[in-house]
């Protein structure tokens, strides 16, 4: 698939911030005692949405400005599967904005945080496995695991 240098640089962008926020998740998850885990699951959720952005981008889909990644994944066409049930996705909705705000949530803990971590991951693979080389060397983006 040939993709416009303009696309490749949007795409890029996309990557770039969520490298950002899959970088900033692993090194939360260090931290031994007192670790901020709705912080981790923020994070996972932020990378994983924009993934999905750069995936819909490529393929010439406008992404809504909408952090339910349940509907994302809708958005993308047959034969563009990611490496994740949708089911998992919606997981992560309530930490986009819900974790956010003091409320009637539950906190996350290590096991939620561990999972969305697993999931932004699983996202990431699949999503740079499917980008043009040069939308996946994004300046400052972290080196895979």
């Amino acid at each position: 698939m040939s993709v416009p240098p303009e696309t490749i640089e949007i795409l890029r962008q996309w990557v770039e911030k969520a490298e950002h926020d899959l970088e900033a998740a692993r090194r939360i998850m260090v931290v031994e005692e007192g670790c901020p885990y709705d912080t981790v699951c923020f994070h996972c959720q932020q990378a994983t949405e924009k993934y999905l952005k750069a995936l819909l981008t490529m393929l010439g889909i406008q992404a809504p400005r909408s952090h339910d990644l349940e509907r994302l994944a809708h958005l993308l066409p047959a034969g563009h599967a990611i490496a994740v049930s949708v089911s998992d996705l919606a997981s992560l909705n309530p930490y986009a904005v819900e974790v956010r705000y003091a409320g009637d949530w539950v906190l996350p803990q290590r096991e939620d945080a561990i999972f969305a971590l697993d999931l932004a991951v699983r996202i990431r693979t699949s999503v740079l496995a499917t980008l043009p080389q040069t939308a996946r060397t994004a300046p400052g983006a972290v080196k895979p695991e």
